[in-house]
């Protein structure tokens, strides 16, 4: 099975923090809807928008959205990666190592 939690603080006398992968994908969610109309996320039934996995020691989110047609595609999936790397830094202490925006279609 995947690798599910990410380790944040190794084990002490306590214990170990980690965090599920499924927090980074809930931030990633909520930082879409807040952009108005501009984006929607992409799901279907068989997929989710916003997926995050672990590939050789680097965490990497893949996010799939839709794209309001007037607007500018590269301005807004820059913005985009900011605010989510933004969001996930300060609500977890995590720097992910890249967040992947795929444009599947345009809103209209």
């Amino acid at each position: 099975m995947a690798q599910e939690y990410i380790c944040i603080k190794k084990s002490n006398d306590y214990g170990q923090i980690a965090i599920n992968k499924k927090v980074f994908e809930s931030i990633a969610l909520i930082e879409i809807g807040e952009e108005e109309k501009k984006v929607v996320p992409d799901s279907s039934r068989f997929k989710n928008a916003v997926s995050c996995r672990v590939s050789k020691n680097s965490l990497v989110l893949n996010v799939d959205v839709k794209v309001n047609y007037q607007l500018n595609v590269n301005e807004i999936c820059s913005r985009l990666q900011d605010k989510i790397y933004n969001s996930i830094l300060h609500m977890t202490g995590v720097k992910m190592d890249m967040i992947d925006i795929k444009v599947t279609g345009f809103i209209f």
